[in-house]
C-alpha cells in the first residue's frame, strides 16, 4: 500500500532522514537508496509517495520512494534550484579549531623556550655548537 507524505527531517552527510505520513501516524526511517537516483536531492517538506516496509532490524522503513504529483513551496524551489552535492564539505566545530589554536600555541611557546634555553645557557649552546653533545653518545671500544 503507497502513502502520501513529506520529507520531515533529512541528514545530508549521513543520507537518512524520516518521512511523515498524510495520513497522520508516526514519521517512517528513510535511506537515500529507496530515492529515485535521478533528479535532485531530496529536500525538506517535499512531498512523496512511498511504502511501509519493515527493515532489517524490523523497525518500519519507506522503500521505493517516489517524488509525489503535489508539491510544496520548498519542495519547487529545491527543483528549480540546481542540484547540490550530496557529499558536501564537513565544517569543524568551534571546540575542534580552539583546540587546534591551543596546540599550535603550545608548540609555539615550547619551540620558543627551547631555542632561548639554548642562546642564553652557554654550556648547552656551545656543546651543542660544537659537536661535544655528540661524542657523548660514542660507542665505548670493547
Amino acid at each position: 500500500m503507497r502513502f502520501e507524505g513529506a520529507l520531515e527531517t533529512w541528514n545530508t552527510e549521513r543520507g537518512f532522514g524520516s518521512l511523515t505520513p498524510q495520513q497522520g501516524g508516526q514519521a517512517v526511517f528513510v535511506h537515500i537508496s529507496a530515492f529515485p537516483r535521478d533528479g535532485p536531492p531530496p529536500a525538506l517538506d517535499e512531498a512523496f509517495s512511498f511504502e511501509v516496509v519493515s527493515g532489517r532490524d524490523g523497525r518500519k522503513q519507506a522503500a521505493k520512494v517516489q517524488r509525489s504529483q503535489r508539491r510544496t513551496t520548498s519542495a519547487l524551489h529545491s527543483a528549480l534550484a540546481p542540484a547540490l552535492p550530496r557529499q558536501q564539505a564537513r565544517q569543524r566545530s568551534p571546540w575542534f579549531m580552539l583546540l587546534m589554536l591551543l596546540l599550535l600555541v603550545l608548540g609555539l611557546t615550547v619551540g620558543a623556550a627551547a631555542l632561548a634555553w639554548l642562546q642564553f645557557t652557554p654550556s648547552a649552546g656551545a656543546a651543542f655548537n660544537s659537536g661535544e653533545a655528540h661524542q657523548s653518545y660514542q660507542a665505548q671500544p670493547r
